[in-house]
């Protein structure tokens, strides 16, 4: 038994702790490189779901006036108008306010889809109503 103990003894095998701490820095470091990679992958994926859902929007006004039906009376009543033959009302990513429809449907004011965000927010413009093209930070 006691022979047992030694031969264990004396194959013990594990990390040192210089090892142990390289792993450690490497791990910061990729860390380091990685959290920003991801803030702005995160940002730029935010930017492109809005305008992604404006295009949706302002496709979904112009095939519901296409279609003869007469414009809604206020902003409000749009989404009402649009929901269900027309579009399923989009949500935003965080940060980002209810989609809705502005202007009157004149040549000076047509009917566009609007978002507003938190300028806060450092992927979002600082001016917080965004039509489209959108000029990005």
């Amino acid at each position: 038994m006691i022979e047992l103990m030694k031969r264990f003894h004396k194959n013990q095998k594990g990390f040192t702790l210089v090892e142990l701490m390289v792993v450690v820095v490497i791990i910061g470091i990729l860390v380091a490189i990685a959290i920003p990679i991801f803030n702005t992958v995160t940002d730029r994926a935010n930017q492109r779901a809005v305008e992604a859902n404006l295009r949706t929007l302002e496709g979904s006004i112009m095939q519901y006036l296409a279609s003869g039906n007469a414009a809604p009376a206020n902003a409000a009543a749009w989404e009402t108008a649009l929901t269900g033959d027309f579009i399923i009302w989009p949500v935003g990513p965080a940060g980002v306010f209810p989609y809705q429809v502005i202007g009157d449907g004149t040549t000076a004011s047509p009917f566009r889809a609007q978002a507003t965000g938190t300028p806060a927010d450092s992927w979002w413009p600082a001016d917080a109503n965004q039509s489209l093209p959108i000029t990005w930070p």
